[in-house]
């Protein structure tokens, strides 16, 4: 089961993940371009690679995120919170609206700052690994690091009520988003894309 109003469209799913492969190659090749005639008389022009790579690396982090946010949002019955500290996604109010003891949720750690997206995930589905079902209960807290591309992934296992256990992990380019996150949650992350004539995966 997924929540198929949650679902996406081809143009912005699209376009999140072209930014998000394309955009480091882009760099180098405008570099590239634009310094040609300097490297063929031994100035490689490191301050203009320095920029432009920076600039690559911010918009390859956000794109990796809000790509994540389409796997993870179709399985979300409540919207994500956008959050700057580690109290917004203390009091996320998902987890009150569910029931969720969060009292060990800093105890295991929470992000300090920085932008982040709190999820709150409840659905049942086919696991990677065997096909079979399983439930999905968890708190996911998205982080773009924004100066590398690199995504940090923070997934709080929720059992009966309570915030059980913690798993950190990275989604580092150019590795596929959705592949990490089936990898990880040893569950089927797939993408809804909501087009004129319905929906597809």
């Amino acid at each position: 089961m997924v929540y198929y109003a949650h679902g996406t469209t081809p143009v912005i799913f699209g376009l999140l993940i072209s930014l998000y492969y394309f955009s480091i190659p882009a760099a180098l090749a405008l570099w590239f371009a634009l310094s040609m005639p300097y490297i063929k008389k031994g100035n490689y022009r490191p301050k203009l690679l320095a920029a432009l790579l920076i600039l690559a690396f911010f918009i390859t982090s956000l794109a990796g995120g809000q790509a994540i946010d389409k796997y993870l949002y179709i399985h979300s019955p409540a919207s994500p919170e956008f959050c700057l500290s580690s109290s917004c996604v203390t009091s996320f109010k998902p987890l009150q609206r569910y029931h969720v003891d969060t009292k060990d949720l800093e105890e295991l750690g929470v992000p300090s700052y920085g932008p982040m997206w709190a999820y709150f995930l409840n659905d049942v589905g086919p696991t990677h690994s065997l096909g079979l079902n399983k439930r999905l209960k968890a708190l996911v807290v998205v982080r773009p690091l924004l100066l590398v591309p690199v995504v940090e992934v923070n997934a709080y296992e929720i059992s009966d009520g309570k915030i059980t256990g913690r798993d950190k992990f990275y989604v580092v380019w150019p590795v596929s988003p959705g592949k990490v996150l089936t990898e990880k949650f040893d569950f089927e992350f797939t993408v809804i894309i909501v087009t004129g004539g319905g929906v597809g995966a």
